[in-house]
């Protein structure tokens, strides 16, 4: 059975969260109006929209916008036993107004606004966003000040959705990107992400997942807009942060499971990249 947890934001949007220990679907209905992202935390789901004659698949980490301004469209989302995932679900007007506070709304038609196909892609996310959204779901701050977290965490999540989503780092890739060749790294973004605690070997990965050296080194910086080092850095201390928000594990344990050694090596990094410590992030989340 799913369980589900929703937060109203005036004026902008509806954001849920869905958790199970058993698969469940959930129905959705929208207006041509309307644009839903569907981010998946755990597991992994199948999308099967009224618009879009295939189901689309998330795993672990991704996240896609999905809009049909020609009509009324509804998706059923399957998620397999033990999936966690989160939907946003606002206007079209809303959307833009969020990326562009001066957009007028009654100009929806003429005005120069976001290709919605351009939006249609499976969006890598790290585990920030997710930290992001169980903040906003979860939070115990009382109006007036629940009102200002809840729309700061809201244009928090989508600065970094669209800067993932629209803005990589170099004006064209050094190298040539097939749509198999796309797939291919991102596998290897999921092979990365699946084991946190190695330090991933370019050359290895290259071997493994049958592909150049140079095309996966240039390929993965491209698309992702970081080396695979970077990433795998980056990662790590991101998924500690999640770690440390469900409060299951000691900072030690959290250490270990993401490949450090020595938990006091962790800390440093830790604080290097956030500015604080695990022990003073959990003081400052409380």
């Amino acid at each position: 059975m799913m369980t589900s947890t929703t937060t109203e934001i005036p004026g902008m949007a509806t954001v849920m969260g869905y958790a199970g220990a058993a698969e469940g679907p959930v129905d959705l209905a929208c207006g041509p109006k309307e644009i839903c992202l569907f981010c998946l935390k755990q597991g992994s789901l199948n999308l099967h929209t009224s618009f879009i004659p295939h189901p689309l698949r998330l795993t672990a980490g991704e996240a896609i916008f999905l809009a049909f301004p020609k009509g009324e469209w509804n998706t059923k989302i399957l998620a397999e036993a033990n999936a966690e995932f989160y939907i946003t679900r606002m206007s079209i007007s809303a959307l833009h107004q969020l990326i562009a506070p001066s957009f007028d709304q009654h100009q929806l038609e003429t005005a120069e606004k976001i290709n919605m196909k351009d939006l249609m892609k499976l969006i890598p996310v790290n585990p920030s966003l997710m930290v992001c959204f169980d903040q906003l779901l979860h939070h115990k701050l009382q109006p007036p000040f629940q009102a200002i977290f809840e729309r700061a965490k809201l244009m928090e999540i989508f600065s970094l959705l669209l800067e993932t989503a629209f803005g990589q780092k170099m004006d064209a890739c050094p190298v040539m990107l097939s749509p198999a060749i796309e797939n291919k790294i991102r596998q290897v973004r999921k092979h990365i992400m699946e084991h946190i605690d190695t330090t991933p070997d370019p050359d290895h990965l290259a071997m493994v997942f049958e592909l150049p050296r140079s095309t996966l080194k240039e390929g993965y910086k491209y698309m992702f807009g970081k080396t695979i080092h970077q990433f795998h850095a980056d990662h790590k201390l991101e998924s500690a942060m999640q770690m440390l928000e469900s409060g299951e594990m000691l900072v030690k344990e959290i250490a270990f499971k993401i490949g450090y050694q020595n938990p006091s090596h962790f800390i440093a990094a830790f604080k290097k990249k956030y500015g604080y410590t695990p022990k003073q992030y959990l003081k400052r989340e409380a």
